[in-house]
């Protein structure tokens, strides 16, 4: 196995933890059990993305993956809305690691391999998810006093963009509406859940065909720029979009950018390195281009 440190873990417990969740995430709760993760976002009342969960059921409560970086505001985030409830929020980065691992590997230990992207199984303490690329097959083990040097987190992050499969950091949040991050088209939006934090918003531009700008994946020479870097026309130097994330390869790196749908086929650069066109590649999907 080997190490993950840019994802960690949230525990959400208690006897109203789910419907808690109910109210403040995209996805509908009803969907999670034991053996079926969702995929999820927590959103600002004005309809942007605050934080990309992945939660998971265990017998001991709701486990929410998310980067490393995002534990602290999501913790006073959800802890913010829970007035009466009765669910315990806590941060579990000492307690729960998170790892990456074969489908070898797993069968080597005996413990059983979870059979569709986004199912899980528990094996006592431990959880193992197949994480949610439709093509490729990629572990995720979250779980106790399991220690590896190895890091696994560039790897890891070059495969999510090449599944387009996004995430938050605290430069983009609230930066972006959730179908902006292609999260209808990942499962990640229930539209009949009923009400939650921002469902107003995201329902509108979704109803009325609003949405105008969308993440690609893109290739270039260049070093990787942090999130938030600005996205630039290549001729006149306006403002185009924005990176959501980027991860080295052999020769420069790869990223995931929401553009502006009307500017997809346009030239781009990064505002850090005007000199580097940015390339779009394939994803493992079809991304909705309602201009």
């Amino acid at each position: 196995m080997q190490a993950i440190n840019s994802l960690a873990a949230v525990t959400i417990t208690g006897p109203d933890a789910k419907a808690f969740l109910q109210g403040q995430l995209s996805n509908n709760l009803d969907l999670l059990s034991e053996p079926h993760a969702v995929l999820a976002s927590c959103n600002s009342a004005q309809g942007r993305v605050q934080a990309i969960l992945t939660l998971i059921e265990r017998n001991d409560g709701i486990l929410a993956i998310m980067p490393n970086s995002m534990i602290d505001l999501m913790v006073g985030r959800l802890r913010k809305y829970l007035l009466r409830s009765k669910v315990v929020i806590n941060d579990s980065r000492n307690a729960l690691n998170c790892f990456s691992t074969t489908r070898d590997a797993l069968a080597s230990n005996r413990l059983e391999l979870p059979a569709a992207p986004g199912s899980h199984i528990q094996h006592e303490q431990i959880s193992v998810m197949r994480w949610w690329d439709s093509q490729d097959e990629r572990y995720l083990v979250i779980g106790p006093g399991l220690e590896n040097k190895q890091l696994a987190d560039s790897q890891w992050m070059l495969a999510d963009i090449r599944a387009g499969i996004p995430q938050v950091y605290p430069a983009t949040h609230e930066s972006f509406v959730a179908q902006m991050l292609n999260l209808d088209v990942l499962g990640g939006i229930s539209f009949n859940k009923g009400c939650y934090t921002g469902q107003e918003i995201i329902a509108r531009a979704h109803f009325r065909g609003a949405v105008k700008r969308r993440m690609f994946r893109f290739a270039t020479g260049s070093a990787p720029p942090t999130p938030g870097t600005r996205i630039l026309l290549q001729g006149d130097q306006s403002h185009a979009g924005e990176v959501v994330m980027s991860a080295a390869m052999e020769a420069g790196c790869e990223m995931l950018a929401v553009v502006n749908l009307l500017q997809i086929n346009a030239a781009h650069c990064l505002e850090t390195d005007r000199a580097a066109l940015l390339e779009r590649m394939e994803l493992p999907y079809e991304v909705p281009m309602n201009k």
